[in-house]
């Protein structure tokens, strides 16, 4: 909705356009001033500002600042910057972790990651940022992909699965094929360090984000901390690989 209940701003000159934007964007301001302060914020004339007023609609200045006074664009409060993560979102060993998995990333000859849902855009992202660090990484984000034959004859494979729950059945039955293979180190990417997924893992890169969702099906939970390990493990690959 335009500022004012016009909508017509199409019919707006630029000089108009000018003063527009100033005034709903200084609405608390503007209301304590003269059409010559405004007009000299706006680096227009008076007789701009003036016209701009009969423009949209007000028969008067006085009228227009009475406007201002009583809309309730004045009253409603200012949105505070959203913060999406701190180190509170984090278990104090964040770092420590980091390191080891990258370290079992840097040693191993091929990197596999897991996810369906959300969890799929967040494993192709990671697995994409890393091969182009130069590693053989592959994302999977089919729960009924023939992994177990893919990596049958493979060795020294990291399978790094993604899922905000832990508890995916699909993506429980998946990993658990490799638990007690030699050649495969697991790792889980999850919100909760005490999930099915997390215990059957060797390391854990967990993170705290309150679940959000939509009419009670759609998941609209924050990814910012997982995209935040996703990076902060390639910044440690990245200096293991110039290094």
């Amino acid at each position: 909705m335009a500022f004012f209940g016009f909508k017509d701003l199409s019919s707006l000159s630029s000089v108009d356009m000018t003063i527009y934007r100033y005034v709903s964007q200084n609405p608390d301001k503007v209301v304590y001033m003269r059409v010559r302060d405004i007009a000299q914020n706006a680096h227009v004339s008076n007789s701009s500002v003036m016209r701009f007023i009969h423009k949209i609609g007000f028969n008067s200045f006085p009228e227009f600042k009475a406007y201002l006074s009583h809309n309730d664009l004045l009253s409603k409060p200012k949105v505070s910057e959203m913060t999406y993560f701190d180190a509170s979102n984090f278990p104090k060993d964040i770092s420590l972790r980091l390191e080891l998995v990258a370290n079992a990333i840097y040693q191993s000859d091929n990197v596999v990651t897991l996810g369906i849902g959300e969890s799929a855009f967040m494993a192709e992202y990671a697995a994409r940022r890393m091969a182009f660090l130069g590693y053989n990484a592959n994302a999977i984000t089919d729960p009924f992909y023939p992994l177990e034959s893919k990596l049958k004859n493979a060795v020294n494979t990291i399978i790094i699965c993604f899922s905000v729950s832990g508890e995916t059945t699909e993506l429980i039955e998946l990993v658990n094929k490799f638990v007690n293979n030699d050649e495969v180190t697991l790792v889980c990417v999850s919100s909760n360090e005490a999930s099915t997924i997390a215990k059957m893992s060797r390391y854990v890169l967990s993170f705290s984000e309150e679940r959000h969702y939509l009419a009670n099906y759609y998941d609209l939970s924050s990814q910012i901390p997982v995209m935040y390990i996703i990076e902060s493990l390639d910044h440690v690959l990245e200096k293991m690989v110039t290094d």
